[in-house]
């Protein structure tokens, strides 16, 4: 028997459930925010979070935007803990291996007169990660071969 409260919460997290298991392909869209995941992912993570609950099979995209350059070969890649933080969710719990990671970095080039000498590099990183929607959206709507 459930408590009205309980109930309550339950009628929040079925319909979030339903959406994630009725997808064949899972969009993740987010900014970085102090080195990680806005507390409103997390919270939806935390929502949709059940011990033992597969969505293995299911494709995930998750493009983000970030202030600074966390990507691989940089500096500040070892503080990176969205991309990071995600992966080991998605593998560690729901078993999903083949997440796909696609990042527009250093966004703060656009408003911060100190880094104005990457809008370059900005414009660049963005344009590789719309190029990489692209491509993505291309193969992920493309008719299955027969």
């Amino acid at each position: 028997m459930h408590t009205p409260a309980q109930r309550t919460a339950w009628a929040v997290v079925a319909p979030l459930l339903d959406e994630l298991l009725a997808a064949d392909v899972v969009l993740i869209a987010t900014p970085m925010y102090n080195f990680s995941v806005p507390a409103a992912l997390k919270a939806w993570i935390d929502q949709v979070t059940f011990p033992r609950m597969s969505l293995a099979g299911r494709r995930f995209v998750v493009v983000s935007a970030r202030g600074g350059a966390y990507g691989p070969g940089t500096p500040r890649e070892p503080v990176d803990h969205q991309a990071r933080y995600l992966r080991d969710f998605l593998d560690g719990h729901f078993g999903v291996t083949d997440a796909v990671f696609v990042s527009a970095e250093l966004t703060n080039a656009l408003v911060d007169p100190r880094l104005a000498d990457r809008r370059d590099a900005h414009a660049a990183s963005r344009a590789a990660a719309e190029a990489e929607v692209d491509r993505l959206a291309a193969e992920l709507t493309a008719p299955a071969a027969a």
